[in-house]
């Protein structure tokens, strides 16, 4: 009887929103990913952006019907969670949405990722987040959209909308990163104390959900001492 000497590594589940964090703030990525939080109480005022930013999603997010974006969304799975897997890391998400083109009579899927502001402009960081965000996603879905027969175009789309009157601020092509997966490998030996990582400029932390700051060290050392603090 042979014995089995590969080590079983436990699974750890990285949500991609919490995952994109990384790339400007790698403490708030750790934290989304595995820290459990408490119930968190927002007021009115709380929840009066967040409820627009969701309806927002929703009327941005291509409710037109066509046969092909249904064909395909029903194929996918609507509401569907994708999922992949580097090592023992197990990355999750669902995407906005796709449009459908047509190239040469051939079919192509275009993701893509909708974000609102009640701001008039949205931070340089927020935007490299939300690119690596859908960079993700494009990942997650590459095999699927092929098998289906509608494989992914060369580039996805970025559009943030305005809050305040639903215009359209900017509209940013993203592209496939062959990479990413090595940047996953990255990630993971950075929170395992592999890699050095420094904290961010503190004006990012004023952007940070304030229940990642009433746990975060370093926005906590930064108000005490006025300074940067390490992970």
């Amino acid at each position: 009887m042979g014995i089995n000497n590969t080590l079983q590594l436990p699974l750890f589940f990285f949500k991609v929103s919490s995952l994109c964090q990384f790339d400007f703030c790698p403490k708030r990525s750790k934290i989304e990913l595995f820290k459990q939080y408490a119930p968190f109480k927002f007021n009115m005022k709380g929840k009066r952006p967040m409820a627009i930013g969701n309806r927002l999603h929703y009327l941005f997010s291509y409710p037109l019907k066509n046969f092909d974006r249904v064909y395909l969304k029903a194929k996918l799975g609507n509401n569907r969670t994708f999922e992949k897997r580097v090592d023992n890391i197990v990355v999750r998400g669902r995407y906005d949405d796709l449009e459908v083109i047509t190239i040469d009579n051939k079919k192509y899927t275009i993701l893509l990722e909708v974000k609102t502001t009640s701001k008039k402009y949205i931070a340089t960081f927020e935007i490299k987040a939300a690119i690596r965000q859908l960079q993700l996603y494009m990942w997650l879905m590459k095999e699927d959209l092929e098998k289906f027969g509608f494989p992914l175009w060369e580039n996805g789309l970025l559009e943030i909308y305005s809050q305040r009157n639903g215009e359209l601020l900017r509209r940013i092509p993203v592209y496939y990163d062959l990479n990413i997966e090595d940047w996953i490998r990255y990630v993971v030996e950075c929170f395992k104390g592999l890699k050095a990582i420094r904290p961010p400029d503190r004006k990012i932390c004023k952007f940070c959900p304030r229940r990642v700051k009433a746990v975060c060290s370093w926005y906590k050392a930064r108000m005490r001492r006025g300074k940067d603090g390490y992970m």
